[in-house]
């Protein structure tokens, strides 16, 4: 009898856990009200720039500073955004110009959702290589140290590389 009881309870349990835990996936999320558009929140030296990654259009912020050569572009890690180079960008921009941006999900870059792009999706490594590509070519960046940090040294590298 008690075994019974023990194993209704753990039954009743595991399908409050499943609710708990997956029912917040199926109730949809209404559109947002009242929202601010990202380039309202960014700071007075705050950029934007349209971007062309995997068939979406891309607004994508960044900020520089200083200027000539030799060209920083700073890409930041996982869960981060370029404010993770906000101490390191005046002492670079003493020896040439400085590019930080963030990359899609992060920061205030557009976030572009499923469905909205062509092809694979703008999020895996080889997008955000393209992405960094396609950024230096609109800011007429011909060459660059590529510096990264965690994640972002992941496609310094491979943009470095080519891949």
């Amino acid at each position: 009898m008690m075994k019974r009881i023990l194993r209704t309870l753990l039954i009743v349990l595991g399908i409050l856990l499943a609710v708990v835990l997956i029912g917040p996936f199926l109730i949809p999320i209404p559109p947002l009200e009242g929202t601010v558009p990202p380039d309202r929140l960014g700071d007075p030296d705050s950029r934007f720039i349209d971007v062309e990654l995997g068939g979406v259009n891309l607004k994508v912020h960044y900020k520089s500073m200083g200027n000539g050569e030799p060209v920083f572009i700073l890409l930041h890690g996982f869960g981060a955004s370029l404010l993770s180079w906000r101490e390191v960008m005046a002492p670079l921009s003493q020896m040439g110009a400085v590019v930080a941006f963030d990359r899609p999900a992060f920061g205030l870059t557009e976030r572009p959702l499923p469905g909205a792009w062509r092809g694979d999706s703008p999020y895996r490594p080889e997008a955000q290589v393209d992405l960094t590509i396609e950024l230096m070519d609109r800011l007429s960046v011909d060459e660059a140290i590529l510096v990264g940090n965690s994640a972002g040294g992941s496609i310094a590298m491979l943009t470095a590389l080519g891949n």
